[in-house]
């Protein structure tokens, strides 16, 4: 009761602020939501983005502009109010199986591994396991064209066993980028040699298709 009424006087007195520009907040969404100066920055569809190839997909927008830059910052700073935003606006737009299992994408480095999979999958809200496993470490897919990217991946994933986790038949995978695809693929490929069915990805951003043809 006195947490509850603290919570509400603090509401009253503590003028709320944009969790990712920490400006004033102007939004008739929660406070959790970006002002409509960011939203509008980051000009993300109402809808979302969908797409079935490589694999099912959905992504909060593209992967460019002031989004690109958020994501970039993210990776390399704790800034868990953004992500927290933008992981309720992606909750959102897409509503996941009642049956659905989260499963992010582990990063191949050891130090100054990338965060976001497993901080997007927690806050999303439906059950989350850590299914997949690196057996090895790869090159950095950031300048590989697809060809190498598909050849990099090849047996980098190993999925949990059927006999320990048992098998579940709506696997969402998790990252914060979807380029080519070849990593997904890699890591669906590893999951359904363990009797998993993976259902599709779920990400922040799709990289636009002109950059993937590069």
């Amino acid at each position: 009761m006195h947490r509850a009424l603290l919570s509400f006087a603090q509401t009253l007195l503590i003028e709320p602020r944009c969790p990712i520009c920490d400006g004033p907040w102007d939004n008739p969404l929660p406070p959790t939501a970006p002002c409509t100066t960011c939203l509008d920055a980051l000009a993300l569809p109402c809808q979302g983005l969908k797409g079935l190839q490589p694999l099912p997909w959905c992504a909060l927008g593209s992967y460019a502009g002031p989004l690109r830059q958020l994501l970039l910052k993210l990776r390399q700073q704790r800034q868990g109010k953004a992500l927290v935003a933008l992981v309720q606006l992606l909750s959102d737009r897409f509503t996941l199986p009642a049956t659905a299992v989260l499963v992010p994408i582990p990063s191949w480095k050891r130090q100054r591994s990338n965060p976001l999979p497993q901080r997007i999958a927690l806050g999303l809200g439906r059950p989350t396991t850590e299914l997949l496993h690196r057996n090895r470490a790869g090159l950095s897919q950031h300048h590989l064209n697809k060809r190498q990217r598909e050849t990099n991946l090849i047996g980098a994933f190993q999925a949990c066993p059927l006999d320990r986790q048992g098998a579940h038949c709506s696997v969402w995978l998790v990252d914060d980028i979807l380029t080519t695809g070849s990593t997904a693929l890699a890591a669906r490929e590893a999951l359904e040699a363990a009797g998993h069915r993976v259902a599709g990805l779920i990400c922040l951003a799709r990289t636009p298709a002109r950059e993937r043809r590069r």
